[in-house]
């Protein structure tokens, strides 16, 4: 098994990264200079800082009574959190300074601060705190840890002194009046017991708690009963007609209403409900001795039948009336079956009426029962609001009350105890610190600013800024300048770039014959060297006649690139035609110096013959289609079978064209294009175009099924020192040596004999 090989070193790779950092040299160069100027400025204007560093001991000796709540109390051995922040606290840095007359006896913290900046404190071990001290002042670092260890002892004293006299007043005072609170709270709560009846407000409120419940449900259900009330009365227009007159399809619509509404009631088993005593036929609102009472039953599992007799009645009819039916189609009227029928019927008809009256007569008697109910419970509701508003009051001042009682007795209690840590403790808890000198004393020579240390700061913020930011200006371009970076994002191989030219120079596509024809011109060998590679690489047809150069956004020299290859054709010898396919801005007739009028856009519109629209140049091989005049819909017939038909002709008479297309990005045209193109020149604007335009512009002519002849490179500039390390041998000293002037250069004589082949191969076929 073969070892894996290692990569060797490749000095090229390490020259372009360094060349990525040569073209920002001037801001390197700045960024440098901030950063000495900087260290520079610090060290002119900064205030000396001297430095002391100190050992302080430390011991604790506790209290024979502790008390948590009482800090003055606590044991405390050795070094704890506490004493740590107590020694360099705000007030006892202002009294040290204070003393030591480093600032006026009014002076405020930020006054302090400027003399001394710095006070921290290290434990070194149990018993040992390492004090340092940097101040503006020798004579401040010399003395100021002593001074905080002095101060640190004064307010101690001073502050066990005034905390014990007036906790002792206070501990005594209050403890008198919350005893008394508490006995006065104990009495009022008994006799708030007696006087409000606390026992029965509970028992009354308990009785009325279901009163709101009932209510809402007696008075849901009575408005219920009403609509369904008007929508009976509405069902017999308004009148009260017994049930034994009601057409039959009334009654069955009012046997509906009814029924359902006792479904809706949902009565469950064992609930009370009303139903009329035998002889349901009486009269629904009868009134007297003489009516019908109802009477009370519980509902029974057997009692509730998932199908009302109505709905079976019902469903006979329908059975008799179907069979009817078949009856009629073989008896007359008057026979016997048919008689039959008909008396059946009838029956059926009398039974629905007679369910119709016992529902009409239950729902009477129901409403009123409801009716009187809610009146029942509406009279009621007074009373349960009253004891309800008392009930609550009393039971918050109750509780409130209780409260306040357990209140004062928990703060007696807590009271006694403090009183009892502070009377007892004698010896508190008292804090030995002891000033044992310097470790380190810088009082003649400042810690800051230190000049090595800055000299080395000042070159690591100079060599950081001229390298940092640099770098991150070359990761946040997104731009391409180079042709690898845009074969590796897009696949696509680069078949040239266009240098940097003068304006005048690069856009005189009807130059003379003779530029560059006996010594070679670095410019145009760019273009002779594109038009090589478009004709080593035929597209889909086999061919590579009708060539599209196009980009993925406006002004990345698209339109100089397409009458400069056009040049580099019709000089190779063959006719070749221009064509301006950009309708919206299209400017190649000022780049040319044809005119405009009548263009492609009014050839597409039918409005000019072809030989009317094709301009000559002052070079006899280049014909020029221009735009033409803005018109509107010329777009769209460019993506259809006009513009089509218009290609097919120009290649019977044209052995080369041109189209100077618009930007792939946003606009529909090009991808459109594809169909009547062999392959696709793609210009790209050094260090401009973002490479996630170049890649979405591919994608889109990939989709599309495009022949990418492949990238060019525009507008790069040879001066910089890294694009001429990259393509040194497009620049203009690469010709130098060839003096004799006499013979072509390898890429005109290769693309001769190329067309030459081609030339022969169109001959043989007839194309």
């Amino acid at each position: 098994m073969n070892s894996p090989q290692k990569k060797s070193f490749d000095i090229t790779a390490v020259v372009v990264q360094a060349l990525k950092y040569v073209r920002h040299g001037r801001l390197m160069v700045i960024m440098g200079c901030i950063g000495i100027l900087s260290g520079l400025i610090y060290y002119v204007y900064a205030t000396p800082l001297y430095e002391a560093k100190s050992i302080v001991y430390v011991r604790g000796h506790g209290s024979p009574v502790q008390a948590r709540d009482v800090p003055e109390t606590m044991e405390v051995f050795g070094l704890s959190r506490v004493v740590m922040e107590e020694f360099t606290s705000k007030r006892n840095i202002i009294e040290a300074a204070k003393r030591m007359k480093l600032v006026q006896p009014d002076a405020t913290w930020a006054q302090v601060v400027e003399m001394v900046p710095i006070v921290t404190l290290d434990t070194v071990d149990n018993s040992h705190m390492e004090v340092t001290v940097q101040a503006r002042t020798p004579d401040a670092v010399r003395q100021f840890a002593e001074e905080l260890v002095e101060e640190y002892r004064r307010q101690q004293e001073v502050s066990w002194k005034q905390y014990r006299d007036a906790a002792l007043n206070r501990y005594a005072e209050e403890l008198k009046a919350l005893q008394d609170k508490a006995n006065a709270g104990l009495k009022r709560l008994s006799a708030f017991e007696r006087e409000e009846n606390i026992a029965e407000s509970v028992i009354e409120q308990t009785r009325l708690n279901e009163l709101p419940k009932d209510l809402i449900v007696t008075r849901e259900l009575l408005q219920r009963m009403d609509e369904l009330g008007k929508r009976l009365a509405d069902v017999t227009n308004g009148k009260n007609l017994d049930a034994s007159v009601l057409p039959l399809n009334r009654v069955l619509e009012e046997l509906s209403l009814l029924s359902t509404f006792e479904k809706e009631r949902d009565i469950k088993i064992g609930e009370v409900i009303r139903r009329p005593t035998s002889g349901g036929s009486a009269p629904l609102m009868a009134t007297g001795p003489t009516a019908k009472v109802a009477a009370e039953v519980v509902v029974q599992p057997g009692m509730v039948d998932p199908l009302e007799p109505w709905q079976k009645l019902e469903k006979e009819r329908r059975i008799l009336e179907d069979r009817k039916l078949e009856l009629s189609k073989q008896y007359l009227p008057g026979h016997e079956l048919m008689k039959q029928v008909a008396d059946d019927l009838e029956a059926n008809e009398r039974s629905l009426k007679a369910e119709l009256g016992v529902l009409r007569q239950r729902f009477e008697l129901e409403h009123e029962h409801f009716k009187v109910k809610l009146s029942a419970l509406e009279s009621k509701v007074s009373d349960y609001h009253k004891v309800n508003e008392e009930f609550s009051q009393n039971s918050q001042i109750y509780a409130d009350i209780e409260k306040e009682k357990a209140l004062w007795d928990k703060a007696r209690e807590h009271l006694a105890e403090k009183l009892a840590v502070v009377t007892f403790s004698e010896n508190r808890n008292w804090v030995e610190m002891v000033f044992k000198g310097h470790t380190l004393l810088r009082d003649e020579i400042p810690v800051s600013p230190n000049k090595s240390k800055l000299l080395m700061l000042s070159i690591l913020l100079a060599l950081g800024g001229a390298l940092g930011v640099p770098t991150l200006v070359n990761l946040t371009d997104s731009s391409a300048s180079t042709l690898q970076q845009l074969e590796e994002a897009t696949g696509v191989k680069g078949i040239g770039i266009v240098p940097r030219t003068p304006r005048e120079i690069i856009e005189d596509v009807c130059r003379s014959p003779a530029i560059g024809a006996t010594v070679p011109n670095y410019l145009l060998e760019c273009f002779r060297l594109i038009r090589s590679h478009v004709l080593l690489s035929p597209g889909k047809s086999g061919k590579s006649q009708v060539v599209m150069v196009t980009s993925s956004r406006p002004s990345e020299g698209k339109t100089t690139l397409a009458a400069n290859v056009a040049w580099a054709f019709q000089s190779m010898g063959g006719r070749t035609l221009l064509i301006d396919c950009d309708l919206r801005r299209g400017r190649l007739h000022g780049l040319s110096g044809v005119p405009n009028d009548p263009g492609m856009t009014r050839l597409l519109k039918g409005e000019c013959t072809i030989k009317e629209a094709v301009q000559k140049t002052d070079l006899p091989l280049l014909d020029i289609i221009p735009r033409g005049p803005v018109m509107a819909g010329t777009t769209d017939l460019l993506v259809q079978q006009v513009f089509e038909k218009l290609v097919a002709t120009f290649k019977a008479d044209y052995d080369h064209i041109i189209l100077d297309t618009p930007p792939v990005l946003g606009l529909s045209e090009t991808t459109s294009l594809q169909r009547v193109v062999d392959g696709v020149l793609f210009v790209v604007r050094a260090e401009k175009t973002p490479r996630k335009d170049v890649v979405d512009g591919m994608t889109l002519l990939r989709k599309a099924g495009a022949h990418l002849y492949g990238l060019v490179l525009s507008d790069l500039d040879l001066n910089r020192v890294s694009n001429y390390y990259n393509y040194y041998y497009y620049s203009p000293s690469y010709y130098e040596h060839d003096s004799d002037g006499s013979s072509e250069s390898d890429s005109e004589a290769s693309s001769k004999s190329f067309e030459a082949k081609q030339g022969g191969v169109r001959a043989s076929t007839g194309a």
